[in-house]
């Protein structure tokens, strides 16, 4: 459903593979700047904005269906957001997103449904389809770099042609490979040890605020779905006071109807 597919805009990260690393492992001086690198990662999550206020655009194609969509953000670190997604032409609302501290609720207009969540909780493959990551996604798009859980050092690598640095960690199920030109991520490559998919996101347009750093855009490519989504967030404003209205359900229609799903 066209409605479904349009969450996935901002909730989703496939789990990606590759088979083609071999095992080698840190010398001293490659441990240590993997290290530096990571303190950099976590530096950078920590520090991501206590509030973000922008409008934006995506747009991208699954298969051969092509989308384009506009919306509204207002997050607050605290624990609340207001996603608002609408359609690109008809500019009608397609699905609105809240969270208020762990509950999340997802609202359809046009299907007159609202479905409740729980952050804790939350099995993002029951919204997309796929297996996706609700902390990483989060983190993502909040300011952060997301990193694997229970993750070790694998490499850390030079390249001499694109002059930037690749940081490669792993878990049991996963890798993680995120390059940075000059202290910044710029590409970040999830892959899954058995699947062999894999799913790249590119981080462009970077602005600061004190230490806070957000991407004004994201590319994420899924080549095994063929599927591509761009995000473009339009004069984004961090760290300045934003209201983040909650879902008002007395306004809903009679009609609605509410599913919990945790």
């Amino acid at each position: 459903m066209v409605n479904r597919f349009l969450l996935i805009i901002f909730f989703i990260i496939f789990i990606s593979s590759c088979s083609s690393v071999q095992k080698s492992e840190l010398n001293e001086a490659e441990n240590l700047k993997a290290k530096k690198y990571l303190a950099l990662v976590s530096e950078i999550s920590n520090s991501s904005p206590g509030t973000i206020s922008s409008s934006f655009t995506a747009d991208g194609n699954n298969g051969e269906k092509k989308f384009r969509v506009e919306g509204k953000i207002a997050f607050d670190k605290r624990g609340y957001y207001k996603i608002i997604i609408s359609d690109y032409v008809f500019q009608s609302p397609v699905v609105e997103a809240y969270r208020d501290l762990d509950l999340l609720y997802f609202y359809y207009p046009a299907e007159k449904q609202l479905l409740i969540d729980d952050v804790k909780k939350i099995d993002l493959s029951s919204y997309t389809g796929f297996k996706a990551d609700y902390k990483m996604i989060y983190t993502l798009f909040t300011g952060g770099i997301p990193l694997l859980e229970k993750y070790k050092i694998y490499k850390f690598l030079y390249d001499e042609k694109e002059k930037g640095y690749y940081l490669i960690v792993e878990n049991d199920d996963y890798y993680e490979n995120i390059f940075f030109r000059e202290e910044i991520p710029e590409k970040i490559l999830f892959i899954h040890k058995l699947s062999r998919d894999k799913a790249e996101i590119y981080l462009k347009s970077e602005i600061k605020n004190g230490k806070s750093i957000f991407f004004k855009s994201y590319k994420i490519v899924i080549p095994s779905a063929n599927t591509g989504i761009n995000i473009s967030f339009v004069k984004p404003v961090l760290n300045s006071a934003v209201t983040v209205d909650k879902l008002n359900r007395e306004k809903l229609s009679k009609k609605t109807g509410i599913i919990k799903i945790n």
